[in-house]
């Protein structure tokens, strides 16, 4: 009994409470990247709703899947030439910049996949936005949202946070996330 009061009485050693502050600090920066993630997409969602269509639901949800497929099949094609330039510019500061860019580029085409899917079906389904004007004020509350998103991303230099599908598809045919083997009756992963 005497060891164990001895062992929970010792302090925690320096390398095992800088590891838990690491985690900590991991957990913290994830959530502050999430909310950065949340305020980009809001206020990209935001302008789209406010300006691209507004009169007519069913067709700006159209407008915006075509315009993110449109953004999608660019993105893929400019891709390998961005590859082949940024081996030859791998220590310039200007490929962080290209980066940036078709980041951003790959950022509307998830955007613009997602929220025009998402309100096709809202329109199909009878629950979708209802016919309105331009709102000018939410599009500018929007372009803030979004701004702040993208600042937040950028200085912490987590822009790619921004990209969901169709830009980033994981398979889950691969190990499972936890680092901890399944089985499911159809063996080991």
């Amino acid at each position: 009994m005497a060891a164990a009061m001895a062992s929970v009485a010792r302090p925690m050693s320096e390398t095992r409470l800088t590891a838990r502050c690491t985690i900590y600090c991991d957990w913290l920066v994830s959530l502050i990247i999430a909310t950065g993630v949340v305020f980009a997409w809001r206020g990209a969602w935001n302008i789209c709703d406010s300006l691209l269509l507004p009169q007519q639901p069913l067709w700006s949800a159209a407008a915006r899947l075509i315009g993110g497929s449109v953004l999608f099949v660019v993105a893929c094609v400019i891709q390998p030439s961005l590859a082949a330039w940024a081996r030859h510019h791998e220590r310039t500061r200007c490929l962080w910049l290209v980066d940036a860019l078709y980041t951003y580029l790959s950022f509307w085409v998830s955007m613009l996949t997602w929220n025009g899917v998402w309100y096709i079906y809202d329109q199909v389904v009878g629950i979708g936005l209802a016919p309105a004007p331009p709102d000018w004020a939410h599009a500018r509350q929007g372009a803030i949202s979004h701004a702040l998103g993208l600042l937040l991303l950028g200085s912490l230099g987590a822009l790619r946070n921004s990209v969901a599908a169709p830009m980033v598809i994981s398979s889950d045919a691969v190990a499972p996330i936890f680092g901890a083997g399944v089985t499911a009756g159809g063996g080991t992963w």
